[in-house]
């Protein structure tokens, strides 16, 4: 449609990447002084990203929204709280050990118990 209208998609679309990409360099200028540069150094966040994805829903905003919620929930409580529940069961060094293995899981298993239950996540994207 916006082609009818006149518009070149071919630059458009380039001008977005090229956009996308400067958005990318810049963030990229912002972190340097506070991480360490380094190959791969954004697994982590490209790892919990997809996990907030299928939890969402591929495809859903709103399911990215409410699943990025609940993602950053698990992730802070279960790391800060597990410790402290291990202690309850173990020995303060285990505890330590355990909890924070634990809590670094909770995410997946969450995941894992949204995807048994709802396998297309948790407000899965309209065909339309």
């Amino acid at each position: 449609m916006v082609a009818a209208l006149g518009v070149d998609i071919r630059r458009l679309f380039m001008l977005v990447f090229g956009f996308g990409a400067m958005l990318a360099g810049f963030a990229g200028v912002m972190a340097a002084p506070i991480l360490s540069v380094e190959p791969g150094m954004g697994d982590t966040v490209l790892i919990l990203a997809f996990v907030v994805i299928v939890i969402g829903g591929i495809g859903s905003i709103r399911g990215a929204f409410l699943a990025a919620l609940i993602v950053g929930l698990i992730e802070t409580l279960g790391r800060s709280l597990m410790p402290d529940l291990m202690r309850l069961f173990l020995a303060p060094s285990p505890a330590r050990q355990v909890g924070a293995s634990l809590g670094s899981m909770l995410v997946y298993m969450a995941m894992a118990l949204i995807l048994a239950v709802r396998p297309r996540g948790l407000f899965p994207a309209r065909a339309g």
